[in-house]
């Protein structure tokens, strides 16, 4: 398997990163990102959720200008005055000169755009009145969201087994025939279309591992076959989809987006909601399955290796996602019907799902809810919602085919059903009947860092794939959650609730980027393409502070269900605890139970001891272990939120990287600290998980 170097290695050649594999191919890090070459940032205090100016200015046009300003300015940049301005730097002269949810201050001496967020919205409430019809209606689409045409490397632009695709582009090393990808001596070609001849490489640049993975395309006699192995079409494996739910109860309209990409950030979310806001949603919560199979949404896993050339984020990739989500809430908004609701959450175990957990302490959140939804005049399904915690890469690096990995097994099981079998173990196991309607799967707690490199799928019958990290090992992850879901809904732990009292808070807010690697990979290689807030860029240097990111988070209650996301990669621990010496809430798996990283030499509390035989929380020979004594004590996510059907969102609303809890939170620049601290670097930084933590609290309230 391809090694995965660290963001923070790449920046820093001259100072001897080591890039040794790690202890064993399934240790190897999953979401290293790439580093740019550059100056580091200033190294300030970072600013309050909301800036404090020092004096709003008027909205007047200045004086007569002394220069004579250009007809255009490039993409990326907006005219301030006579200058182009990157968008990254928010200085202006008037309020005309900045965002409309910004205004003009002055701030030690500099006149920068400033943003404050709004207080929390609860809805119902003064600008989301309560409607008279207490009926719950429903409605959900499916849309494929897979790029439509892309340009493949060719052998002589890949590094062996490790697929690195460097440039500058040499001739011979892609085929440069546009995005139908025909070239003229192919079968069926029509002529030259767009990006055909151009010089430039039209690739599609996979999330997760290491930069400069290509995505290529399914051999002709793998299409239309049937088998794991076969793909739906020549751009992938199978398609990656949005799945799309709306509920409306009262004149109150949510509606729920599940992506099948690495990540959608903030403002590329509000791009949507802008424009199904006419359309009449109050509330628009999207999630991404954080799928390292699929296209780079993010910008860090660009052409080359280590280092990435330019951005992986494809305008035309994005675009696609943004309307096809569009497209469906209007579908699904004009399909509303009745509908009845049936809501439970199972307890997986870890038995045939994959799971390993690659940081201490080894806690495994599996829970899985559940929200079925049915037509109350017909009974046919609508949708079948539900969350799981685990990395989407049970293919691993070296696949090049885009697919949704195993959670689109997991949504074709549970809408398809699956048939009777006899295990391994010789008993028979009963045909599971499918939900149909559509399945839409969320991530769960993937953070702190719950992935399927050792290995461990199993079937509905039990037989294990033949190979670890296979299409039939992330069919066989599908198959296993399937029966969860199915079995539930036969058994009635997915039982009819009461929907009524659809309500919702949801709060915005800012937070720095403190994570040097990250300032320079969005700031000064421009790889990482989001809106920064409150600051100008001065020399290379952010004033007066960190640059500033806007993320959100919301609660959803519908009687006893509460939806409830976080902009990143949370940890499992944090919604269940299980530190040793701390309370759980709802019963999370404590400890290593499958021995992948550590043996079963512990006591009760997941303590290395003389003697012992329970799971371990650590290894014993862990380097820099967490400070127990420091692990917080109850509330945990699980504990804020109400309802008896919590159903967690993760990378909801935003993708801020991994939200790594305080009492463990050890970050260098440029490197990870002894241990378990590879998270650190692929996160924002510390205020990440805390103001999360804090504004959780606060829309939980709002709907308690």
């Amino acid at each position: 398997m391809r090694r995965s170097i660290p963001l923070w290695c790449l920046l820093s050649f001259a100072a001897g990163c080591d890039d040794e594999p790690a202890s064993t191919a399934a240790d190897a890090r999953v979401d290293a990102a790439p580093q740019p070459d550059a100056a580091p940032m200033r190294d300030a205090a970072p600013m309050p959720d909301a800036a404090l100016p020092d004096t709003a200015l008027p909205d007047a046009a200045p004086d007569a200008m002394p220069c004579e300003p250009p007809e255009s300015c490039p993409e990326g940049q907006r005219l301030v005055g006579c200058e182009c301005l990157r968008n990254v730097d928010r200085r202006c002269i008037t309020d005309a000169d900045c965002r409309p949810e910004e205004t003009c201050n002055e701030v030690q001496r500099l006149h920068i755009c400033i943003y404050e967020p709004p207080p929390t919205r609860i809805c119902p409430g003064p600008d989301c009145p309560a409607g008279a019809d207490s009926a719950l209606f429903a409605a959900a689409v499916s849309k494929v969201i897979t790029p439509d045409g892309f340009e493949i490397a060719a052998p002589a632009g890949l590094d062996g087994a490790e697929i690195n695709f460097t440039p500058p582009f040499g001739e011979g090393q892609w085929l440069d025939c546009g995005l139908d990808a025909l070239c003229p001596d192919d079968d069926g070609y029509p002529g030259p279309d767009e990006g055909e001849g151009d010089g430039k490489m039209q690739g599609i640049w996979m999330a997760g591992f290491s930069s400069g993975r290509p995505a290529t395309l399914c051999p002709p006699e793998r299409i239309g076959c049937d088998g794991v192995d076969c793909c739906v079409s020549k751009w992938a494996h199978d398609d990656l989809n949005a799945q799309i739910v709306v509920i409306r109860q009262n004149g109150l309209t949510v509606a729920f987006a599940a992506l099948d990409v690495v990540g959608f950030f903030h403002s590329d979310i509000e791009r949507i909601r802008e424009m199904v806001e006419p359309l009449g949603v109050d509330l628009l919560i999207t999630g991404s399955t954080h799928s390292h199979e699929g296209p780079d949404t993010a910008g860090q896993w660009g052409p080359g290796n280590p280092l990435p050339a330019y951005t992986g984020r494809d305008p035309r990739v994005l675009q696609k996602i943004q309307a096809q989500v569009v497209d469906g809430i209007a579908e699904a908004l004009g399909a509303l019907a009745p509908a009845n609701v049936q809501a439970g959450v199972i307890d997986t175990g870890v038995r045939g799902l994959s799971i390993t957990d690659s940081r201490t302490p080894y806690i495994f959140n599996d829970d899985l809810p559940v929200v079925h939804l049915t037509n109350a005049e017909t009974g046919a399904a609508i949708a079948t919602m539900a969350s799981f915690g685990m990395h989407a890469e049970v293919l691993w690096s070296d696949n090049q085919l885009l697919t949704a990995d195993y959670f689109g097994f997991a949504r074709k099981y549970i809408r398809q059903g699956l048939e009777a079998v006899v295990d391994i173990d010789g008993v028979e196991k009963p045909a599971l009947p499918g939900t149909g309607g559509v399945v839409v799967f969320f991530a769960g707690t993937v953070g702190g860092l719950i992935n399927p490199g050792r290995g461990g799928a199993l079937d509905y019958a039990g037989n294990a794939p033949a190979e670890v990290h296979s299409f039939e090992a992330a069919d066989a992850v599908g198959q296993t959650l399937a029966a969860h879901v199915l079995t539930g809904l036969r058994d009635g732990r997915i039982a009819p609730v009461e929907a009524s009292g659809l309500t919702f808070a949801t709060r915005r807010y800012l937070l720095p980027i403190a994570n040097r690697a990250f300032q320079l990979a969005s700031i000064a290689r421009e790889l990482i393409i989001r809106d920064v807030y409150n600051v100008a860029l001065i020399g290379g240097a952010t004033v007066p502070g960190e640059p500033m990111v806007q993320s959100q988070v919301a609660v959803v209650r519908l009687g006893p269900i509460t939806w409830f996301t976080a902009p990143g990669e949370a940890f499992p621990e944090s919604l269940v605890g299980g530190f040793p010496g701390r309370p759980t809430t709802r019963s999370p798996v404590i400890g290593d139970v499958a021995e992948h990283r550590a043996a079963a030499v512990c006591g009760a509390d997941g303590l290395p001891v003389e003697g012992g035989d329970q799971p371990c929380v650590v290894r014993p020979d862990q380097e820099n272990p967490p400070d127990w004594d420091a692990a917080p004590m109850p509330p945990y996510g699980y504990d804020v939120v109400p309802g008896e059907v919590p159903f967690f969102i993760g990378l909801g609303m935003d993708f801020l990287g991994y939200l790594v809890p305080d009492y463990d939170f050890q970050a260098v620049d440029f490197g990870e600290a002894p241990g378990d601290h590879y998270e650190e670097s692929n996160s924002v930084g510390i205020e990440s998980a805390r103001r999360w933590w804090t504004h959780l609290n606060e829309v939980a309230d709002a709907v308690r």
